[in-house]
């Protein structure tokens, strides 16, 4: 995999056709008249007349015709050549079973739900990130809307086309940016008078516009601009009246998959309400994203219906029910969506990077990180591994799987608002990158907050850790030279004698003497740390050389004879002292900033069989840093080294990667 978008795709825009290209654009159109049209705006005189005309006649492609909600869309052209998206409500047939009263009851409500959803689009027609409304009237007698002709691709197309894996799943950092355009969409709703609520968001329902920037441009850009389509669902939040819930229980459903538990009930109390609470797009969105990021969705609905189902049979085969209506019936009251997501949390996430076999070439399709990874790479002592950098992706991701879960609580007052949401989004995808190269040195993570302050806090967090830090240096340096000064002054002139085997030595105590021997703690600590200041092998190693120093110079204090006596219990307290003065900084260095390691080795037993480590990244890239036919590794060191005539070559090997992405874009 070479790339997101590797080559050319059949798959085309929703209502793609070949009226998108050049030729005769009415060529196998058929015509159809709207009559009674009603702009969405208010007009009167001869710019009413005008506008009517403008849609009086439109030409329609009924390849391009989709489903949606109660009704189908189909692209038009008008004799302007202008391009619209024409909605017309779907009658069902008539059920002979049903009595004539019964038919046109039924019918008059998908007809009052219809010009609900014109009302409803209406509200939001105009704004960033809706299409724009223009009027409603008949087609052959049937209600017809027309608005614009969105050109893009649904999230349900984005998915396939930006998947990493054979399970479908895109980069997190990639659905989390989609998240968060989306959010930035419903944080804005709540300044619309009256409020809306969409209601059924899902990857149908979500389109990204590509008729300003191709989509493999939006990825590089790092910004979607995303649509929301199909307001069949939707609902202003003050809109109340029993005839309203009447005709939305007949005639709207959500998406199951991706609906909230109150979306997929009739029967709780307050359900009115419920229903027309913005947190229900929340919750959708949520569920989006993580299928967007998981390959799948929060609940497999599908496998605990076939599980309710074989449970079902079961039962029937014990009572020799088997094959009958009435255990078809009683299978499907057993399996009930609501109490699937009200019953059980949905599992944690597991995104592409803690799922892949081959970290390096998820990383390939990730420009950005991978240059993060190497930067980071830049001060190590070797090239990670494999399971080092699936750990340090992992534990970045896991901020978004925190975020997700937030939003999927079955509990709608615990679940975020959207702007609180956008938020937690904005936060993840603006430290993303910051982010891998703290959690590749072990350092805490700049946190996603609902309510905006992660960078804040994690500045006066880093602030506080470094005056701490500083404090405990500074005490431990002021203890030690007091210690060695003290000690030095005491000491100077003292006799002292040593015998070791094979050496023997006698003389006058010098201060330097002593001053020397009780700063070898800190200094041999320091040595043998080198330049790993925050690791547990660094804090290992400086343990080892401060308690090597203090166990060489307390076994030669031992075996000295120091006049008077009663100095020699002196010199010992002061080297304990001097150990443990030495000692306290390493302890700070690591104490206050490799605080996350061990959570991001607890992550690996999340990980999915199969996913054992192939190879070593540090391999792979290197092969990224080299262009194609470069001369071979003379050693093994030089595989660790940054240089400038690396960096140079992986820039050339960046843009490499990068130009298939930009050519493969589904051309308009």
């Amino acid at each position: 995999m070479s790339g997101w978008l590797s080559g050319p795709r059949d798959s085309r825009p929703l209502g793609h056709s070949a009226i998108d290209g050049g030729g005769d654009p009415f060529g196998g159109a058929r015509v159809v008249s709207v009559a009674h049209f009603e702009p969405a705006a208010g007009m009167q005189g001869e710019a009413l007349d005008s506008y009517k005309r403008r849609f009086g006649t439109l030409f329609v492609d009924e390849s391009t015709r989709r489903r949606g909600g109660i009704g189908s869309v189909v692209r038009a052209i008008n004799v302007l050549g202008e391009q619209f998206a024409l909605k017309t409500l779907i009658i069902p047939e008539r059920d002979e079973r049903a009595s004539e009263a019964e038919c046109e009851r039924y019918e008059a409500d998908l007809k009052t739900a219809f010009r609900q959803e014109f009302e409803c689009h209406k509200a939001v027609s105009g704004l960033k990130g809706f299409p724009h409304l223009y009027g409603m009237g008949e087609v052959a007698g049937t209600p017809a809307i027309v608005m614009e002709w969105v050109r893009g691709e649904t999230l349900a197309h984005v998915c396939d086309a930006l998947a990493v894996d054979g399970a479908g799943r895109m980069p997190a950092l990639v659905a989390a940016q989609i998240g968060r355009d989306v959010f930035d969409l419903l944080a804005h709703l709540d300044f619309l008078e009256g409020g809306f609520v969409h209601r059924d968001i899902s990857l149908a329902n979500v389109m990204v516009r590509t008729s300003r920037l191709s989509l493999a441009e939006q990825v590089e850009e790092g910004f979607f601009d995303v649509c929301l389509i199909d307001f069949g669902s939707s609902t202003p939040e003050e809109m109340r009246g029993s005839s309203f819930t009447r005709v939305s229980s007949l005639t709207r459903k959500a998406t199951a998959d991706f609906a909230p538990p109150e979306m997929l009930t009739e029967d709780i109390a307050g359900i009115d309400a419920l229903r027309k609470s913005p947190k229900i797009d929340v919750y959708a969105t949520a569920s989006v994203i993580y299928r967007l990021a998981c390959g799948r969705a929060p609940f497999d609905l599908e496998a605990e219906a076939a599980q309710s189902a074989a449970g079902s049979g079961d039962a029937a085969d014990s009572r020799g029910e088997k094959g009958s209506g009435k255990n078809a019936e009683a299978t499907k009251r057993a399996f009930s969506p609501y109490r699937v997501k009200t019953e059980a949390a949905p599992a944690r996430p597991v995104f592409a990077h803690a799922a892949a076999a081959d970290i390096a070439a998820v990383v390939l399709c990730e420009p950005e990180v991978d240059k993060a990874l190497r930067r980071a790479c830049s001060n190590a002592a070797q090239a990670p591994s494999v399971d080092e950098v699936r750990d340090v992706l992992a534990f970045v991701d896991d901020q978004l799987a925190s975020v997700l879960l937030a939003c999927l609580s079955a509990d709608q007052g615990k679940r975020p608002t959207a702007h609180e949401a956008f938020n937690a989004f904005s936060a993840f995808c603006g430290h993303y990158l910051e982010n891998v190269v703290l959690s590749f040195r072990g350092e805490p993570l700049i946190p996603c907050t609902f309510d905006g302050s992660g960078a804040g806090s994690m500045r006066d967090m880093f602030a506080a850790r470094l005056t701490v830090r500083i404090a405990a240096w500074a005490a431990s340096v002021a203890v030690l030279v007091v210690v060695a000064v003290s000690a030095a002054y005491s000491a100077d002139g003292m006799d002292a004698s040593l015998l070791l085997p094979g050496m023997q030595w006698q003389g006058a105590l010098e201060p330097w003497m002593v001053a020397l021997a009780l700063a070898a703690p800190v200094v041999f600590g320091a040595i043998f740390r080198g330049p790993s200041l925050h690791s547990r092998a660094g804090f290992i190693r400086a343990s080892f050389g401060v308690a090597a120093a203090s166990v060489v110079e307390g076994f030669v204090l031992s075996n000295a004879t120091v006049a008077p006596s009663s100095a020699h219990a002196s010199l010992a307290a002061a080297l304990f002292a001097a150990a443990a003065a030495a000692w306290c900084p390493f302890v700070a260095d690591f104490a206050l900033a490799v605080v996350y390691g061990p959570a991001r080795r607890k992550m690996r037993g999340a990980l999915p069989a199969g996913a054992a480590p192939r190879g070593v990244f540090g391999a792979a890239a290197v092969a990224l840093e080299e262009p194609q036919g470069d001369r071979a590794r003379e050693d093994a060191s030089a595989d660790q080294e940054v240089s400038a005539d690396q960096e140079e070559s992986a820039n050339q090997k960046d843009s490499t990667l990068e130009d298939p992405r930009k050519g493969g874009g589904q051309s308009e």
